[in-house]
């Protein structure tokens, strides 16, 4: 059964459970008060009975004259008085009058004195009585009103045929306003399925429509379209990837075998040519090495795969083996590296990695500083992470570069023609980073000055003297 089908199952059950209920409680309410008034009736026709034979009697002497009179009174009341109504009036077993104004075959005075008696039903008439003392003559009265429930029961059944007309009638609206809200309800759910139906890895521009209505099918359908929307970047960046992937694959090998079939075609090739061509092969295959290694590092850095390989060790020891390892190349190019004070920094993860993401940032710094300029490496300690800080007084990253620059095989222009690069390095630092549970972040950057901090949990509580939640590290330029 399909959703529509049950939606609109369960809105006809529940609407018609209310419309039957309500359709019952108004039979019987009605059916309470039809008997209430025909026993209100009766009741008065027996009051007003028992008050003109209480007059007639208490105006004679003789009880036999005031009894007769009472039959007088009785069959010549107005019939107006006592529609459809039999009223007998009996000392024990004698019959002192009796009026009947219906034309039911019904005798009251045939019924059995066991059976009179007030709210009882004796071949559909209802009955009510009183006795009537008339202590005067020392004598008790019974009187006794009966009426046919017949007309009330008319009615009654009257009323059932038509509710049951209205509960029928209101369980086909039921069922049809509930279709059309289950459909209308469901519409985004059906475009959603129409949606999915039409998207492919090759086209993934299909939205769904959202309603402005505020509610959980357009939220629904809002998130899926933001869903889709990042799968489409997703999509978007492997293709990139890929595309970029192949690009820089191919450069190397394309020097790589220009270089060896140039040589090899030469027929006036000397010694020397051949060591140049393989040397430029041997530079070219160990890039591909490289960024065939990267390629490799990124992959097990997104799947997660690090965890085994992680120990307890001193961040302080990694920064300064990092800073010392990358002096050489400051110095060749005429650039101070300037690490502060380092306090001890335990924490848990992986040195090798570690190491690689801080030089990847040192190497940076100084590939992009000016000679003369200066590279600032600082440790401190930030609530429960280690934060590293590399500085450097360089070109800086242009605002239009800033929020790509965590991207694989991204290169600003402004450093394409400075040093020669993939564009691995920072998305493979920060990946890094990421898998540590820290990360990388870009802090700030003009010219003059690039700040980029990464963090990584420590291993020990945090201690308040060494926390620095105001970030009050500066680079001295």
């Amino acid at each position: 059964m399909s959703t529509r089908a049950r939606l609109t199952l369960i809105f006809t059950v529940l609407f018609g459970s209310i419309v039957v209920c309500l359709a019952v409680a108004t039979y019987l309410l009605f059916r309470q008060d039809a008997y209430s008034k025909l026993d209100s009736g009766l009741r008065a026709a027996v009051d007003a009975t028992a008050m003109s034979a209480q007059h007639e009697m208490e105006e004679h002497s003789a009880k036999g004259a005031g009894e007769e009179d009472v039959r007088d009174v009785l069959l010549h009341a107005q019939e107006s008085t006592l529609p459809g109504t039999q009223i007998l009036v009996r000392e024990g077993g004698r019959q002192i009058a009796f009026r009947d104004t219906s034309d039911s075959a019904l005798d009251l005075r045939s019924v059995p004195a066991s059976k009179l008696r007030s709210g009882a039903v004796v071949q559909k008439w209802r009955i009510q009585a009183r006795e009537l003392a008339v202590p005067k003559f020392q004598t008790v009265y019974n009187i006794y009103a009966a009426k046919s429930v017949a007309a009330t029961d008319a009615q009654l059944a009257s009323l059932r045929r038509a509710l049951w007309l209205l509960v029928s009638l209101g369980l086909i609206a039921a069922s049809a306003g509930g279709y059309f809200l289950a459909r209308k309800s469901l519409a985004p759910l059906a475009a959603l399925a129409r949606t999915i139906e039409r998207i492919t890895s090759s086209d993934l521009s299909a939205r769904v429509p959202v309603s402005r209505a505020s509610d959980d099918i357009s939220r629904l359908a809002a998130r899926f379209n933001s869903l889709l929307d990042r799968l489409q970047q997703g999509f978007d960046t492997q293709r990139r990837f890929m595309a970029d992937t192949s690009h820089e694959l191919r450069t190397p090998l394309t020097i790589a075998l220009a270089a060896i079939q140039v040589t090899q075609r030469d027929p006036k090739r000397t010694p020397q040519d051949s060591d140049a061509a393989l040397f430029v092969a041997e530079n070219q295959m160990l890039r591909l090495k490289k960024l065939v290694d990267n390629l490799l590092l990124l992959a097990q850095t997104d799947g997660s795969g690090l965890n085994s390989k992680f120990s307890e060790l001193y961040l302080d020891d990694v920064v300064s083996d990092a800073a010392s390892i990358a002096g050489s190349l400051a110095q060749a190019r005429s650039v101070l590296l300037a690490v502060d004070p380092l306090p001890e920094a335990r924490c848990r993860g992986d040195q090798d990695l570690l190491k690689q993401s801080l030089l990847i940032l040192l190497d940076n710094a100084i590939k992009f500083t000016p000679p003369e300029g200066k590279v600032g490496v600082s440790l401190r300690r930030d609530g429960r992470f280690w934060v590293c800080r590399v500085s450097d007084s360089g070109i800086g990253i242009p605002p239009e570069a800033k929020p790509h620059i965590f991207e694989r095989f991204f290169r600003a222009d402004n450093t394409q023609s400075i040093a020669a690069g993939a564009g691995l390095g920072l998305p493979i630092a920060k990946s890094i980073a990421e898998s540590h549970g820290g990360s990388l972040v870009l802090v700030e950057s003009r010219p003059g000055c690039t700040v980029f901090e990464l963090s990584t949990p420590s291993s020990e509580e945090p201690d308040p003297s060494q926390t620095d939640h105001a970030n009050s590290f500066a680079v001295r330029m």
